[in-house]
């Protein structure tokens, strides 16, 4: 046994006066006593005395050497090394808050996220950190008190994203700011869909800074985790790609049978499209509607195990653009897609007759220059310098060009005309990526002479500019240099989607993939108050982690979770995880501790003590 001052053990020295005294006896001296018949009638009580003082006497000698090694004990101080579970002075709960804890439990005693919650409030030691693991982590407590964790985890619900749970642990292991090995950080999650950082990864970085790690599966592991995934039925969308023109949806069965699935498309409380989609076992099948302006909500008319992915929102902005096309022409392929598209509002205009010049965009398109009065020039360029986008296209008139670009101090040098060319895409961008713009029969030559205000899109094969623009004041000036007549873009489908999408970005109007996100994206805004899914916030960093409608201003954004490894909540992924390493599923937290016991001795000798002067009281000599 060891001892915390062993030099208290010279106190056992005190043992050798002690058994001396007693072992030396005085010798007995030799008395003559008359009074034979008295000793003999009392001689019973005289042997029941002497057997009670011998043992009093053994007992009291007992008694005393008791004391002396309690005491030398007490002054050494002993102590012995246990093995036993630590109790955590901080506890860090990350809970796994991405879409598939959305889904019911087999035995209908609620969700993962529920049973995440229950046995996240069975493990509150020490101070309580709460982090929601989401794509991006979030820390809803730090080292707050079990109440206050309590009261957190009865608030909390989980979102719409991906899950991220190597993040979310690392992010706890910032939250622990000790190194003594008496942190815990305890994981719930179903372990379904994980992406980012490796769960194994962050435990056994977590590991080596002494940190306990305990991943608790929701769903049970091994025979119980295969026995609550069974029986789980599930079709949700898994894919979403919109345009201006058309929304197409995927929907997924994840299930081995067969099933006919219901969809509704609704759009500001009206019915838009319905249909039934006949889906096979593990199968997927697209369904496509036109997209509709303003707030659309699709959704599978079906009830089962995961309902998150059975709904996607669409957002299209109401707003049309205002444009004006002045012409001298009664028809054209520019007009033709102009009136086509649902995203613009066409006035047209015959010069001399121009009446306003208070539109989104000014197109000037096979207009006479003799028509045109000075005053046009004038209202058109203070228009374009207050924001408004002007298009000047090559003209069927040669000399009408060079007096637009003369008046609207275009930056080029016209030098003719040009035969037979390519049109080649010089940069790929919004207007221009997967854009074939044909082959041109003639062309104007037309060259900037300063690149550094001019922008080329596609060129020539003499390296003519035949589509550019440059910025003037607030407003964008855009140069159509491919004559319709000659060229055969204008019978491609590309034509009119070129043309709505150059409106779009002449106005500056966003793209309408910037009205419809992935769930999981955080977006930097101005402070202010934002209508999310779950109610109204005050933010400047907008996180879009539920799935629905948020409004910014007059802006609404539709967010979407559409994610097939989310929706896959019958993978059996989380038990392969429990395979490759068992200890991720339970790790035992156990400390070394010293346990002395120097003072329980100290007291017991006191004790023996007293018990001596009782038994001495009753021996009658005190």
């Amino acid at each position: 046994m060891p001892f915390k001052n062993p030099a208290g053990l010279y106190a056992l020295l005190a043992l050798i006066p002690f058994i001396f005294l007693y072992l030396r006896r005085p010798k007995p001296k030799e008395k003559t006593i008359p009074s034979l018949m008295f000793f003999i009638k009392e001689g019973g009580v005289t042997k029941f005395a002497n057997f009670f003082k011998q043992i009093l006497r053994n007992l009291l000698f007992l008694l005393q050497l008791a004391i002396i090694l309690s005491a030398a004990f007490a002054i050494a101080s002993p102590f012995f090394t246990s093995e036993k579970a630590a109790a955590a002075k901080h506890t860090v709960l990350v809970i796994d808050g991405s879409a598939s804890m959305n889904a019911l439990l087999s035995d209908g005693s609620g969700t993962r996220f529920g049973r995440a919650v229950e046995e996240a409030s069975s493990r509150l030691e020490g101070r309580v950190s709460v982090v929601l693991a989401e794509n991006i982590p979030v820390v809803a407590l730090d080292k707050g008190t079990a109440t206050e964790a309590r009261k957190i985890l009865s608030t909390l619900k989980a979102k719409a994203t991906k899950t991220h749970i190597g993040d979310g642990m690392l992010a706890a292991g910032e939250l622990i700011d000790d190194s003594s090995g008496n942190s815990r950080v305890v994981v719930l999650s179903d372990f379904q869909a994980d992406e980012g950082t490796d769960a194994i990864v962050a435990k056994r970085s977590l590991a080596a800074r002494k940190i306990d790690v305990e991943l608790v599966n929701v769903l049970g592991s091994g025979s119980e985790g295969k026995e609550a995934l069974k029986g789980l039925s599930n079709v949700g969308f898994v894919g979403l790609d919109i345009n201006k023109f058309q929304t197409t949806a995927l929907v997924r069965n994840y299930d081995d049978s067969q099933h006919k699935v219901d969809l509704e498309v609704m759009n500001n409380g009206n019915l838009v499209a319905k249909e039934q989609l006949d889906i096979g076992p593990r199968s997927v099948e697209p369904f496509s509607f036109g997209t509709v302006h303003g707030s659309t909500q699709l959704d599978i008319l079906r009830k089962d195990d995961l309902e998150t992915d059975n709904r996607l929102f669409v957002s299209s902005p109401v707003r049309k653009i205002r444009a004006l096309l002045i012409t001298n022409s009664d028809s054209s392929y520019l007009m033709a897609a102009l009136r086509s598209s649902p995203n613009v509002e066409l006035d047209i205009a015959f010069p001399p007759v121009v009446k306003a010049f208070n539109y989104d965009v000014i197109i000037i398109h096979n207009a006479s220059s003799q028509f045109m009065l000075p005053g046009f020039y004038r209202e058109i360029n203070k228009a374009v310098m207050n924001g408004t986008g002007l298009v000047v296209t090559a003209q069927q008139v040669r000399q009408d060009l060079p007096v637009y670009v003369k008046q609207f101090d275009m930056p080029l040098e016209l030098f003719g005309m040009g035969n037979s060319s390519r049109a080649s895409v010089r940069i790929e961008g919004y207007l221009t990526k997967g854009v074939d713009f044909g082959v041109v029969a003639g062309y104007n030559v037309a060259r900037p002479y300063s690149t550094d205000k001019f922008t080329s899109l596609v060129v020539a094969d003499d390296n003519s500019s035949l589509l550019g623009s440059y910025s003037k004041g607030s407003g964008i000036v855009f140069y159509y240099g491919l004559l319709d007549d000659a060229s055969t873009f204008k019978s491609s489908y590309f034509y009119p989607v070129f043309w709505d999408n150059l409106l779009s970005f002449l106005t500056r109007s966003e793209d309408i993939a910037s009205f419809n996100v992935q769930t999981g994206r955080v977006e930097g805004i101005s402070e202010q108050q934002v209508m999310t899914p779950s109610g109204r916030v005050k933010t400047a960093r907008l996180f879009f982690d539920e799935a629905g409608f948020y409004t910014i201003g007059s802006k609404v954004i539709a967010a979407n979770i559409v994610d097939k490894a989310e929706s896959d909540i019958a993978s059996e992924k989380a038990l392969e995880l429990a395979s490759y390493d068992s200890t991720l599923l339970s790790a035992a937290t156990t400390a070394k501790s010293e346990i002395e016991f120097g003072s329980q001795l100290a007291f017991a000798a006191l004790a023996l003590v007293l018990l001596e002067l009782l038994l001495v009281k009753m021996r009658g000599d005190l």
